[in-house]
C-alpha cells in the first residue's frame, strides 16, 4: 500500500506560512524542510512480527526560528523547544509510562512528569522516515523510531522521538497543539 499524505499536503519547502503561537502571537515563518513519516504497526504483537507501514503518512516541517510543525492523525503540533536525550534519559523518564500505556492497549490514562510540566500520553507508536526535503534538524531517510505524543495544560504538547541504531537524534520536543485551520499560507 502506497502511503498518502492527507494533511498539510499543500505546504512546500521555501514558502512562507502563518500560524498562531500561543505565547509569541501570530507568526509568519519560512518552511526550510519537510519530513514525511510513515506510520508502522505489527499485525501480530510479538518480537518476531515485522513492523510494516499502515498506509498512513504524516508530515513535519522544519521552520525558521528552530521550530517543527508536525501533523499526526488529527493532531497538529508547533514544537519550539528541543531537548536532546540519551537512551538512559528515555529509559528513566519515558519508557515506564509508555510501557504502562501499551499494556492497556492504549486506553489507560497515563500521566508522567517531564520539565516543565505534567503530561498525559495521547499516543505511542513507531515510524519510519519516508523522505526528507530541504533542511531539517535530525531526520534521515529510512530512519526508524518510536514516538510518544503527550498533552498538557493550556494546549501544551510533548513529542518524543526515539530513533533506532543512530538513525536520528533522540529528543523531546515541547510546544503547543494547534488547529489545522490556523495553519495558512502567508
Amino acid at each position: 500500500m502506497e502511503p498518502v499524505l492527507k494533511k498539510l499536503a499543500g505546504i512546500r519547502v521555501g514558502q512562507q506560512i502563518k500560524l498562531p503561537h500561543p505565547v509569541k502571537g501570530e507568526l509568519t515563518v519560512h518552511v526550510l524542510g519537510r519530513i514525511l513519516y510513515n506510520e508502522l504497526w505489527q499485525q501480530v504483537k510479538s518480537a518476531q512480527s515485522p513492523w510494516v507501514p499502515t498506509g498512513n503518512q504524516f508530515a513535519g516541517f522544519w521552520l525558521d526560528g528552530e521550530m517543527l510543525l508536525l501533523n499526526w492523525l488529527n493532531r497538529f503540533y508547533l514544537l519550539d523547544t528541543n531537548d536532546p536525550l540519551t537512551d538512559a534519559d528515555i529509559a528513566k523518564h519515558f519508557a515506564p509510562h509508555a510501557k504502562k500505556f501499551a499494556q492497556s492497549e492504549q486506553t489507560a490514562t497515563v500521566y508522567f512528569a517531564y520539565p516543565p510540566a505534567s503530561w498525559k500520553i495521547d499516543d505511542i507508536g513507531k515510524f519510519q522516515i519516508a523522505s526528507v526535503e530541504g533542511a531539517t534538524l535530525h531526520a534521515r531517510n529510512g530512519a526508524i523510531g518510536r514516538f510518544i505524543h503527550a498533552s498538557g495544560d493550556s494546549s501544551r504538547a510533548l513529542v518524543l522521538e526515539d530513533y533506532e541504531g543512530g538513525g536520528g537524534e533522540d529528543c523531546a520536543w515541547i510546544g503547543y497543539l494547534l488547529k489545522e485551520e490556523d495553519i495558512k499560507p502567508a
